[in-house]
């Protein structure tokens, strides 16, 4: 069992310089996301995009750990979201469902790809 300055060393040191640095961006696109939505109330759609981030921003924490499982994750989190948007550009699905990040997490998920191999 890992302690938690062992966990953090190890997803800074052991992935590409890349990966931490996403991940960085990730928390502060979700801190970002909590701050703009903080006058809403809880229970309101505009809380899906919190949602979606805090999915984002756990899997790639376990990329940056180099476990499939993260890698697997975020790609399914991101063919939803694609999904959904697709659906959505359609009028199956409302436009609130979706991420905003969508390309952007697209991208990443090339990342992903590109380097599935090395992850244990």
């Amino acid at each position: 069992m890992r302690t938690v300055k062992e966990f953090t060393v190890d997803i800074v040191r052991n992935p590409p310089i890349s990966f931490p640095l996403i991940g960085l961006f990730q928390l502060l696109w979700l801190f970002g996301t909590i701050w703009s939505d903080r006058h809403e109330p809880f229970p309101d759609v505009v809380w899906l995009e919190v949602l979606w981030m805090a999915g984002y921003t756990f899997f790639w924490i376990a990329v940056c750990d180099l476990r499939k499982w993260g890698a697997i994750g975020y790609i399914a989190i991101t063919v939803l979201n694609a999904s959904l948007y697709l659906g959505g550009r359609y009028g199956k699905v409302p436009r609130d469902y979706v991420s905003d990040m969508l390309l952007i997490d697209i991208l990443f998920s090339g990342f992903l790809v590109f380097y599935y191999k090395k992850f244990r």
